[in-house]
């Protein structure tokens, strides 16, 4: 009878084991996509540091023995404006694919109103969101560009109507 118990503990205890899932990913450069190398990449849930590790020389990480739960997810490099994706969900014996882009192209130039050309005329913001009647006013009359409603954190902020580029 005692070794039935014991196994029956042995058995449960590993199952407990066993209750964690595994996140895999890769980081590409959002400029011109090769692999991020040595991103810092950390795992928080509840604003509470849980665990992180780094991107490789290929740009891959992974982190395993995550509870399940919901977490966020935080990309960050030196010089870099760091990137977080919210509500990533975690469950239990399984792996969570993830493919990503960091830095953001636009993250070094929201305060820089010069094109990747070089020059700084003809630069206008763009602007995100519902737009009012003036913010439609000032577009027709090529004051400012309309970006859409959508907005991220890496949404360009200046559009050069030389070039025709967003940056």
């Amino acid at each position: 009878m005692k070794r039935f118990l014991i196994y029956i503990l042995l058995a449960l205890t590993m199952n407990s084991f066993c209750q964690t899932g595994i996140l895999k990913g890769s980081v590409r450069n959002g400029v011109d996509h090769t692999p991020s190398r040595f991103i810092t990449v950390v795992l928080y849930q509840n604003d509470k540091l849980i665990t992180g590790t780094n991107s490789d020389s290929t740009g891959h990480f992974e982190i395993k023995n995550i509870s399940p739960g919901e977490y966020e997810l935080e990309f960050s490099f030196v010089g870099y404006q760091s990137y977080v994706i919210p509500g990533l969900q975690v469950f239990n014996d399984s792996t969570v694919y993830l493919q990503t882009n960091y830095p953001c192209p636009n993250s070094q130039n929201k305060s820089k109103k010069i094109c990747p050309f070089g020059h700084s005329d003809e630069i206008i913001p763009i602007v995100y969101g519902l737009p009012t009647q003036r913010t439609l006013e000032r577009a027709e009359k090529g004051r400012c560009e309309l970006g859409g409603c959508m907005v991220t954190e890496c949404d360009p902020q200046w559009y050069c109507k030389k070039h025709k580029i967003s940056f």
